[in-house]
């Protein structure tokens, strides 16, 4: 793989959680009006439940990755990014909702330990930095793009709509890393 690619992989997987923590952010009312939530905090436990999740994910899959080995836990964690995002699309319920937000949070946690874990495993040194870098660059635009990117799918479809699209972004980009990154 070219040092252009692994950089494109690298960004890929890291964005996904900004995304998946932004994107959403323009359909809470929505979420909130579908689940009959009156009360004006309650909707909030979305982006609550999801960084319970991200944070804790990210004290177990660092050692999982260590021990069973960073592509394994990578794809792993990805896949289960996807569950989740299926789950959030068929939620009958906040609570089954709040529980597919958990597991998105975690299945993104490998995404970002991993992630940088791979660079520092591969590259030293200025070629380290310049990966970081450019896949930083990236890390740091998704969340000022994402709301706008929700709000404009928000005129296309409906709330689960940005979930369709959270997850078939996740499939492509579990699909991209099992096919072309090695361990």
């Amino acid at each position: 793989m070219g040092f252009p690619e692994f950089v494109l992989i690298i960004a890929s997987i890291m964005a996904l959680n900004p995304l998946a923590m932004d994107m959403m952010l323009p359909a809470l009312p929505d979420i909130a009006s579908a689940f009959h939530i009156t009360s004006a905090n309650k909707p909030q436990e979305v982006l609550s439940a999801f960084l319970i999740g991200f944070g804790i994910g990210q004290f177990i899959m660092g050692p999982l990755s260590d021990r069973f080995g960073r592509r394994p836990v990578l794809i792993d964690g990805m896949a289960l990014y996807c569950i989740g995002s299926f789950l959030a699309i068929m939620a009958s319920s906040f609570e089954m909702f709040l529980l597919a937000r958990i597991l998105q949070g975690l299945g993104t946690s490998a995404t970002r330990v991993i992630a940088t874990s791979i660079v520092r495993d591969c590259y030293a040194g200025r070629r380290m930095a310049s990966v970081m870098s450019l896949a930083m660059m990236i890390f740091i635009a998704v969340p000022v793009l994402a709301p706008s990117l929700g709000e404009a799918l928000m005129f296309l479809t409906q709330w689960r709509g940005i979930f369709i699209v959270l997850m078939l972004y996740g499939v492509l980009a579990l699909a991209w890393s099992a096919a072309r990154l090695p361990e």
